[in-house]
């Protein structure tokens, strides 16, 4: 390789990245905006490896010095540097779009604004579990899992890739996976909502059309699946150039998975043929809410389609207890099942929380505020079984007064509004006075966790602590 290359911020996505061209003698030089010291040990590895650096603030400038570059997602096409660089003739690229033109074998790409850490890592478990029958390998890269760059040297052609990807890995994507995924897509990362945030995107069009970019240059023979109970998936099924199945509630047409609602029991069937086929109903599901069941359709389907036997799609699922701190089942004490949903920092995945379950809730709430409308939460709080809500930070008294007022709105009681300390220990005691056997503890707060804990990981992982020292 005769180019000049640059990779641009040393994530670990790039990291990978610059190992593997390294070793195929690339004249890498890596810019980034830390000094030697903040990045630590990467700096010296890749100081070893002959990588050459430039660091510090200035480190976009004069990007025309190269032949080619290859972005962080966490850098916006639009950047001024890059957009100059661009005009100049430099190639900008990416290591994910790398990873698309030279991977070996096929690749199951999720995107979504929501659930797609959860479809994909379920993806990844069942089809591991039916190539292991073949004497083959599943791989999980990308927003989770495995850099894909660790792993490219072990694939073979008969291997599965699945990768979760954001928004800013795609925008600028000219090449499909063979089995795009798209849980749903609602408003995130737009630029409005926090211009100082490099992580965003222009307008709402800009953000759909980068989500699409998964599926908008596949080939007749492959296969988008879109979520069809979401308004803006729905409006994508024109846009598909390959195959196309649809999963939802409510029956589809050939080709599609749906969910049948019967009495308290939900069963996930499929409709490939003339006559629907039961997969698994919610009674073998070890995860909770309609929202996973939504995620199992389509984890199912995919896997359908890359490969996977039926037995192993419902052993797959069945054994599945979903990602850490999102809606984490983590033990029953005395009759009372605690749930960890810290990675629940916005009202909108804790309205879906709560309407997982049908006990009893003595929900924790509150913590940073970030000038959120916990209206239709303190609404969604009454309609729900909470019976006891334990306020935290500073967010907790909004929280309590959305509460108070959707009660009078509504008609109906106000259920328990309980000061919950400043301490995981002081607010887990709380929680835990106000319940009984049967009730369900759920941490799911709505808000950032910043002002009492580091961050979302660290609250959860209090939370189960407490929780594992009642056993």
């Amino acid at each position: 390789m005769n180019q000049k290359v640059a990779v641009l911020g040393l994530g670990i996505e790039n990291l990978a990245l610059v190992k593997y061209l390294t070793s195929r003698g690339a004249d890498v030089t890596v810019c980034d905006n830390r000094n030697e010291t903040a990045l630590g040990q990467r700096f010296e590895l890749l100081k070893k490896l002959g990588v050459s650096f430039r660091l510090g603030p200035d480190y976009l400038k004069n990007l025309a010095d190269f032949d080619l570059l290859y972005r962080s997602p966490g850098l916006p096409l639009f950047q001024e540097e890059l957009m100059e660089a661009l005009a100049q003739g430099v190639i900008i690229t990416s290591a994910m779009r790398l990873f698309i033109q030279l991977c070996p074998c096929p690749i199951i790409g999720v995107t979504g604004t929501k659930g797609k850490g959860t479809t994909s890592t379920l993806i990844y478990k069942i089809l591991k579990l039916s190539q292991a029958k073949k004497g083959q390998q599943a791989f999980l890269g990308g927003n989770i899992g495995i850099a894909p760059f660790e792993f490219i040297e072990d694939l073979n052609p008969e291997d599965r890739v699945v990768l979760e990807l954001s928004s800013f890995q795609l925008e600028d994507f000219d090449r499909s996976v063979p089995i795009a995924v798209i849980t749903n897509i609602t408003e995130d990362h737009l630029a409005p909502a926090d211009p100082l945030n490099p992580n965003y995107h222009k307008s709402r069009s800009e953000y759909i059309r980068a989500k699409t970019n998964l599926f908008r240059y596949q080939n007749p023979d492959d296969l988008t699946i879109l979520n069809s109970d979401d308004p803006s998936s729905r409006e994508l099924i024109s846009q598909a150039t390959g195959r196309l199945y649809t999963y939802g509630s409510s029956p589809q047409t050939k080709g599609a998975w749906y969910i049948k609602k019967t009495d308290n029991c939900c069963s996930i069937f499929w409709n490939l043929n003339e006559t629907p086929e039961l997969i698994i109903e919610s009674s073998s599901i070890q995860v909770r809410g309609e929202h996973n069941l939504l995620n199992i359709a389509a984890a199912a389907l995919a896997c359908h389609d890359g490969g996977a036997d039926l037995e192993s799609i419902r052993e797959g699922i069945s054994g599945y207890t979903g990602l850490e701190h999102r809606l984490e089942y983590v033990a029953t004490v005395n009759g009372i099942q605690f749930f960890d949903d810290s990675f629940a920092t916005a009202p909108d995945p804790t309205i879906v929380a709560l309407k997982a379950f049908t006990e009893p809730i003595v929900l924790i709430a509150g913590g940073a505020d970030k000038g959120a409308d916990y209206t239709v939460l303190g609404e969604e709080i009454i309609k729900s079984s909470v019976k006891t809500v334990v306020l935290i930070g500073s967010t907790g008294p909004k929280i309590g007064a959305a509460v108070s007022q959707a009660a009078i709105s509504l008609g109906k009681p106000v259920p328990e509004l309980v000061e919950g300390g400043v301490t995981m220990g002081e607010i887990f005691g709380n929680a835990l006075s106000k319940a009984t056997s049967g009730d369900v503890v759920l941490l799911s707060t709505a808000c950032a966790s910043f002002g009492l804990f580091n961050n979302y990981k660290e609250r959860g992982d209090l939370f189960k602590a407490e929780v594992q020292n009642l056993t």
